[in-house]
């Protein structure tokens, strides 16, 4: 699959000493990024805590406890004990959290505050839900996104909560004391591109060899299509399924349809042994983790890749089968790949050399390392 590379990683390593602290995780995101740049020979520190029920390992150490059993743990392990350790946080050339707001918003201000005193530089990745994302959904940039019928992720960003408004102060104070902005797709881009502190898009950085590769072959003459139900209506789940209720019914003798929940990463990656073909989500323009995982593994995955989100990146293309939030969408791209089931096995090989290429997890720390020493 060839793809055009518009982004620039000149950077002199050998005159790269650097200390980095990376705070907090999505998916997997910095845990791929902590080894490139280790393998880069940068002394890099996760401070994380596995991405809750994902359960990801590979953290220095936890961020802090997210467990508690009453209120007054529930201070202490969010509040006191975080502001108590925070000099552990401290010493770093580059810090970079993942998302503007990490800790509880009582704290988060000054945690922040304080991290980047004590740092050389304080960076901040733009990943998950945030404010900036949500501007772009509500003044119509994004047309259809996550917070489609989800009310309860809308009701997040209301501006007559205090919550939502406390949010929304945070969050844009850490992005302005930012020395540096880094969105990982386009739909993070869109919202904060004419700040004069965002920075070049960076794509998620992938490290394929720590995932086993599988030939995509069909067994039991059953083409296995699969879907993780997590986040059921940011991902579309409830399209999808109706989706694969129709595809089921039209070949109830060629599919076998999988549709489970949250599972920690190892059992994960276990349950995509199976898969043929896994739709991830339908409402996102673009893909995260979860499709590079599944890619690593020679899965073909449906899911976010319009023209927008691969023009970000300089993409011609991609192994990514793009979807919308459109159930008769889905079924026709789906009755395109099954009619396609003699290249399965080349399918699957594509989609992993375009991880092992596109998002080589040291390809992608060379880009963050130029991104941090034009600040």
């Amino acid at each position: 699959m060839a793809y055009v590379d518009t982004l620039s990683c000149d950077v002199n390593l050998e005159e790269e000493k650097m200390r980095v602290l990376l705070i907090g995780e999505y998916s997997g995101f910095f845990l791929n990024l902590k080894k490139g740049l280790e393998k880069l020979g940068v002394d890099c520190t996760l401070a994380a805590n596995g991405d809750g029920w994902k359960a990801i390992e590979g953290a220095s150490f936890q961020l802090f406890n997210p467990s508690y059993r009453n209120i007054f743990e529930k201070i202490f392990n969010l509040i006191i004990e975080p502001y108590i350790s925070r000099k552990k946080l401290f010493g770093f050339d580059v810090v970079m959290v993942v998302n503007p707001l990490i800790y509880s918003k009582l704290i988060n201000m000054a945690m922040f505050s304080e991290i980047k005193k004590h740092s050389r530089k304080f960076f901040t990745s733009i990943s998950g839900d945030c404010v900036s994302v949500y501007k772009s959904y509500e003044n119509g940039s994004l047309g259809y996104y996550i917070y489609d019928d989800n009310p309860v992720l809308i009701e997040q960003y209301n501006p007559h909560k205090l919550r939502a408004k406390l949010q929304m102060y945070v969050e844009e104070a850490t992005l302005k004391a930012s020395d540096g902005i880094i969105p990982i797709m386009y739909e993070y881009a869109l919202g904060v591109k004419n700040r004069v502190n965002c920075l070049q898009t960076i794509p998620l950085p992938f490290d394929a060899s720590a995932v086993h590769y599988k030939p995509n072959k069909i067994e039991n003459n059953k083409i296995v299509i699969a879907h993780g139900v997590i986040r059921e209506e940011c991902k579309g789940s409830s399209l999808i399924i109706e989706a694969l209720d129709i595809i089921k019914k039209r070949y109830p003798d060629e599919v076998e349809i999988l549709v489970e929940g949250k599972k920690p990463l190892k059992e994960y990656l276990k349950w995509l042994n199976k898969v043929n073909i896994l739709v991830d989500q339908c409402k996102e323009h673009c893909y995260g983790m979860n499709a590079l995982y599944a890619m690593s593994r020679g899965c073909i995955v449906l899911g976010g890749a319009s023209e927008n989100s691969l023009a970000e990146f300089g993409l011609e293309s991609c192994p990514v089968v793009h979807i919308k939030p459109d159930v008769q969408q889905i079924v026709n791209q789906l009755e395109k790949v099954i009619n396609c089931k003699q290249k399965f096995e080349s399918m699957g090989w594509e989609s992993r050399k375009f991880v092992e290429t596109f998002h080589n997890c040291e390809r992608i720390a060379r880009l963050y390392l130029t991104a941090w020493n034009t600040v």
